[in-house]
């Protein structure tokens, strides 16, 4: 069955491609939060001896983005069910 979306196959391709860069560029810079939060917590980037106050809130931060962002977002734009 074709979907009546408005869209071309080409459109449509071109869409879930950039969708799917999307949720890898949030999963990495997610990621890349999380280890500058363990840096900052635990190493001398900030102050020395680490800064947990600050390197555990960008931890979760990062964790969130990584981890919950991408499901909340494939969530979002997936494809309704065919009838």
């Amino acid at each position: 069955m074709i979907a009546d979306d408005g869209l071309t196959g080409e459109q449509r391709e071109r869409l879930a491609k950039s969708r799917f860069q999307t949720i890898q560029l949030v999963r990495f810079v997610g990621v890349l939060l999380m280890i500058l939060g363990m840096w900052i917590g635990a190493g001398d980037i900030l102050r020395e001896g680490g800064w947990p106050v600050v390197g555990v809130p960008v931890f979760v931060i990062g964790a969130v983005e990584a981890l919950i962002l991408p499901m909340l977002l494939a969530r979002r734009w997936k494809s309704p069910p065919e009838a």
